[in-house]
């Protein structure tokens, strides 16, 4: 072979061997691109579920009701009581400190079970703290004014909103060791506690307050008795409230044989001013006396109806429970609601008000008479049981 054709050979070889190399590299190149290229789309796809996670964040201290009301940690307030030590208080906090403080051992001395302790608050949330109907975000007591979202102004002012009562009921169970949040919406408020029994159960004191009897329909609610009460995506980040033993129909529900003592069981509890009459079936219904069941509470409500003062509103209403042994307890509910503010409409400034305000305004219904103001049932809305 000449010298020629050696070289040409030589020449081919590295020719060959350098599209080899530029094959390789190419695959290399491609596969290190393509792996640059999944990381990129992974991180990607992490930055949008991170997003949307933040997005879905739930916010709990912070979130702003009704764009006007804001719930506000007391986490300070209560790390104090447990502590013992409200040194480090502001001026305000220190305030708020000293009067739960007060409230919460007097109102749960003598009771040994968190149950016990939270029901106790509950119950003089209820009767001492007062709905605001106005859209301001101040009472005034005295000659002071005191926000209405805030423990601090709650328990100063006497007057709440939504937010004011949830917050208030969350200080207390902090301060008791409890854990508990508050589920919120764009319009309302309420609280989701943890009890002894390691469950979780939904309160809402802003339904349960402003009537003349406590009324523990919204007291410690398991999620199916909360249904229908805001939208479940409201609390669909928190744990879910699946608790029975510490239902209210449960702690107080006595045995029936059947559903022929029903009314008898609700006229008892109605002559005595009961809140509510809890019934645990020893045989379950079938669904056709459910219904007839459901259909007695209708026709009893309907006769009490009648009964009503000029000045007082009785009403029932009526929810399904199972208790921790899968028993069926149906629970009425009677709720007495007083309207007007017990204004003696004979009185000299009463009628010299009236007389004032027909000549400014025209001659109206008597606005001092509770059955001719306010709504057809005679001066309250019946059906605001949600919002601010």
């Amino acid at each position: 072979m000449g010298k020629v054709s050696k070289v040409f050979i030589i020449i081919a070889a590295i020719a060959a061997l350098g599209a080899v190399g530029a094959v390789v590299y190419n695959i290399f190149m491609t596969q290190k691109q393509s792996q640059t290229l999944d990381s990129y789309i992974d991180k990607t796809e992490e930055r949008y579920a991170e997003s949307l996670k933040k997005e879905d964040e739930f916010i709990e201290d912070g979130a702003v009701i009704g764009d006007v009301y804001t719930i506000r940690s007391t986490k300070a307030i209560s790390d104090a009581y447990i502590a013992g030590d409200p040194s480090n208080l502001g001026e305000e906090d220190k305030k708020t400190y000293d009067l739960a403080k007060e409230i919460l051992e007097r109102e749960t001395k003598g009771c040994t079970t968190l149950y016990e302790k939270e029901k106790k608050i509950y119950e003089w949330i209820c009767k001492n703290i007062k709905h605001n109907e106005g859209s301001s975000t101040m009472a005034l007591r005295g000659t002071e004014v005191y926000p209405l979202d805030t423990p601090y102004g709650v328990l100063n002012g006497g007057y709440a909103v939504c937010v004011g009562y949830a917050t208030t009921f969350r200080l207390f169970m902090n301060m008791l060791g409890a854990d508990c949040h508050i589920p919120h919406n764009d319009g309302h408020s309420w609280d989701e506690v943890q009890l002894d029994d390691g469950e979780w159960y939904f309160v809402d004191i802003y339904s349960s307050a402003g009537n003349n009897s406590i009324d523990y329909q919204y007291f410690n609610m398991d999620e199916m008795a909360a249904e229908g009460m805001t939208d479940s995506s409201c609390y669909s980040h928190l744990p879910t409230a699946k608790g029975r033993k510490y239902l209210y129909p449960v702690q107080i529900g006595k045995k029936i044989n059947d559903m022929f003592e029903i009314p008898k069981r609700i006229k008892e509890a109605y002559d005595k001013k009961e809140s509510c009459v809890s019934m645990i079936f020893e045989k379950e219904p079938t669904e056709d006396e459910s219904n007839i069941i459901n259909a007695i509470t209708s026709v009893i409500d309907s006769h009490i109806s009648m009964d009503n003062s000029e000045n007082s509103y009785t009403s029932l209403s009526y929810c399904w429970y199972r208790d921790e042994q899968d028993h069926l307890i149906y629970a009425v509910y009677i709720t007495r609601s007083e309207y007007g503010e017990n204004i003696d409409t004979d009185s000299p400034d009463v009628k010299k008000l009236k007389k004032i305000i027909d000549k400014l305004f025209g001659e109206t219904t008597d606005a001092f008479s509770p059955e001719e103001s306010g709504s057809e049932e005679g001066g309250i809305d019946y059906d605001k049981k949600k919002g601010l």
